[in-house]
């Protein structure tokens, strides 16, 4: 399935790309991120397995210098090396993880992805994160990069004020992918 979204969510998405870079666009749909991308002076490479969708990206004209479309599923398809930034606007991604390590391996820095929360959009810097909680003393929002999945680690109750509430930690193991879920 593919819908596009709406004009805040590219607005705040593109606030975190910069001129100049190289960016991975996965799940590109009719490739309009991807075009703005360009007109801002990136080099995209947008990935897409629907052809049909692809297709209909050319009615708005040729595709830009700067920009090389792909029909392939992301899942399978090798990324390429050298990329600064990954753009992953999938509410409903259930490959979080595997996205993640694939662009891990490549050296991508960051991914600006609305996958993990479903709502909103989040720069992830892609270097290793906090490797799991500590129940003993992590309070507060975790988010996964192993497996996407999010969470609340609770604690004792009156530690819990704005400031732990307004941040997020970034772990590699949750209590999900760990084979158990948190109390």
């Amino acid at each position: 399935m593919w819908a596009p979204y709406d004009e805040d969510t590219y607005r705040q998405a593109a606030t975190w790309i910069k001129a100049g870079q190289r960016v991975l666009d996965i799940g590109a749909g009719d490739l309009r991120f991807a075009r703005r991308l360009t007109a801002q002076g990136c080099r995209v490479i947008a990935i897409d397995n629907q052809w049909s969708i692809l297709m209909r990206s050319l009615q708005d004209g040729p595709l830009p210098s700067g920009l090389l479309a792909v029909c392939a599923d992301a899942r399978g398809f090798p990324f390429p090396s050298g990329m600064d930034t990954a753009v992953l606007l999938m509410r409903h991604c259930m490959d979080f993880g595997l996205y993640v390590r694939k662009l891990r391996e490549v050296g991508c820095l960051s991914l600006i992805t609305n996958a993990r929360w479903g709502m909103g959009v989040e720069y992830v810097p892609l270097e290793p994160a906090t490797p799991t909680l500590d129940a003993a003393s992590t309070i507060g929002w975790y988010a996964c990069l192993t497996c996407g999945k999010i969470g609340f680690q609770a604690s004792d109750p009156n530690a819990i004020d704005d400031s732990v509430l307004d941040q997020t930690l970034n772990i590699e193991a949750c209590p999900v992918c760990q084979g158990f879920t948190s109390q």
